[in-house]
């Protein structure tokens, strides 16, 4: 009793029942138990930081993916605008080479 009764009563043991009987394993309880326990909890943190690292690379790629994609849109709109422009540019030079070729023959 630790100077709280109330505290050890509520406890449950969780220890198998071969286990209760079998000295080896209750001396590998004593001397690895806590240890144990304490490596498994610490090992379930780093699950869950692995787990939540896991879903915010996740997150960020699919970011960077949209990114990406956008930049794509960007630039083939930027592309079709310029071969517009180019085709343009170009349809103004033939019609003023037209127009000087025809009052050179006048």
């Amino acid at each position: 009793m630790n100077g709280d009764g109330k505290e050890e009563q509520h406890k449950i043991d969780l220890t198998p029942i071969g286990m209760m009987f079998d000295p080896m394993e209750q001396m590998r309880e004593l001397l690895f138990g806590a240890t144990k326990r304490e490596t498994d909890k610490e090992l379930a943190k780093l699950e869950q930081k692995l787990e939540a690292m896991r879903n915010e690379f996740a997150a960020r790629c699919d970011a960077l993916d949209a990114r990406l994609a956008e930049y794509v849109r960007d630039a083939q709109k930027g592309q079709a605008e310029s071969l517009a422009a180019i085709g343009g540019a170009l349809t103004e030079l033939g019609e003023r080479i037209k127009a000087m070729s025809e009052k050179t023959n006048v």
